[in-house]
């Protein structure tokens, strides 16, 4: 009997949150209602009531959820690992770790980045990949970095934000480990340096 009803009350779980991600994407989240909710996935308005207060608790649940599990998935990060996979030409692990999981939520990580998704969700994915990833790298800066902190967090959450945005938005066209290896050396060697053109411009002033 229990464990009848908890697979009831998973499979309404997922098909509210597949209801919810079609209609974000054809209206916006603004305007999707509880009744349009209940509609697509076939439910009645109480049992949504059941366990939301509203669109927005549910849409923020969801968040939380998939955020909660990225961090399961990423666990302690040592940002100074990085040098050695830059250098070997190596994918560090826990950013091929954030891809696979984007991957695996592929779905969900479209539409909230999307152009009809929750507008305040990119701000919470910087904030969380700045908790679980950047923020360690503060104990090893230097006094001769001299950059603020805050400008240094800014730089890399939104740089790495903008490339997985770019990476959902062209369908995951490139595969997790090239984009994972290409983040690596971003990461250690900076954006000028790692696309070459640090060289380019070395060669030229030679020339």
């Amino acid at each position: 009997m229990g464990e009848a009803m908890d697979r009831r009350k998973k499979k309404t779980k997922q098909e509210l949150r597949k209801a919810l991600l079609q209609l974000i994407e054809e209206k916006g989240m603004e305007k999707v209602t509880v009744s349009d909710l209940s509609e697509r996935a076939d439910i009645n308005r109480g049992t949504f009531y059941l366990h939301y207060r509203d669109v927005f608790d549910f849409v923020e649940k969801i968040q939380i959820e998939i955020l909660e599990g990225l961090a399961r998935e990423i666990g302690t990060v040592q940002i100074t690992e990085v040098k050695t996979y830059a250098e070997n030409g190596q994918a560090f692990p826990p950013v091929l770790t954030v891809l696979r999981y984007l991957a695996k939520h592929f779905d969900f990580f479209r539409v909230m980045f999307g152009p009809n998704g929750d507008a305040s969700f990119p701000g919470q994915f910087k904030e969380f990949m700045k908790q679980h990833i950047y923020q360690n790298a503060v104990q090893h800066m230097t006094k001769q970095d001299n950059i603020p902190q805050d400008y240094l967090f800014a730089f890399m959450s939104s740089a790495q934000l903008g490339l997985l945005s770019h990476w959902i938005d062209t369908e995951m066209s490139l595969r997790d480990e090239e984009i994972a290896i290409f983040i690596t050396n971003l990461l250690y060697f900076g954006p000028v340096h790692a696309a070459g053109l640090f060289h380019s411009v070395s060669d030229t002033n030679k020339r």
